[in-house]
């Protein structure tokens, strides 16, 4: 999650990047779900993501503070995530942003079937 919106113009760019990645929040929650959790379990749970791109979420989360990230000096190295304090400040409210969603989730597709059946003329 590169830099994308003006920082200086909106306060809360960071929220919209995570919001607006496709992959962030699913791995936010999923990180929540069973945590603490490993690469490889974590994986193994998001189905159509690749590896490249879970590394990607998880060093920008982890960044962001939203991620705790354990080094263990084992043989080989073990590496376990964990949702932050911080990231547990912002875990209620993507909650209520989901249940928004599940419950307006009929009126959405109704909404975009709608426009699928409109012609150029309407």
């Amino acid at each position: 999650m590169a830099k994308k919106l003006d920082y200086e113009y909106c306060r809360a760019a960071p929220m919209l990047e995570w919001i607006g990645n496709k992959w962030a929040m699913v791995v936010l929650l999923k990180v929540a779900e069973t945590e603490p959790v490993r690469f490889n379990e974590l994986y193994r749970t998001i189905p159509s993501i690749s590896e490249k791109v879970l590394s990607t979420v998880l060093r920008q989360l982890h960044t962001d503070g939203l991620l705790d990230r354990r080094l263990y000096p084992d043989v080989p190295p073990r590496v376990e995530y964990s949702v932050s304090e911080f990231g547990h400040t912002l875990l209620p409210h993507v909650q209520k942003f989901i249940e928004w969603g599940r419950d307006n989730f009929d009126t959405i597709m109704r909404n975009r079937n709608r426009d699928k059946c409109r012609t150029v003329d309407d």
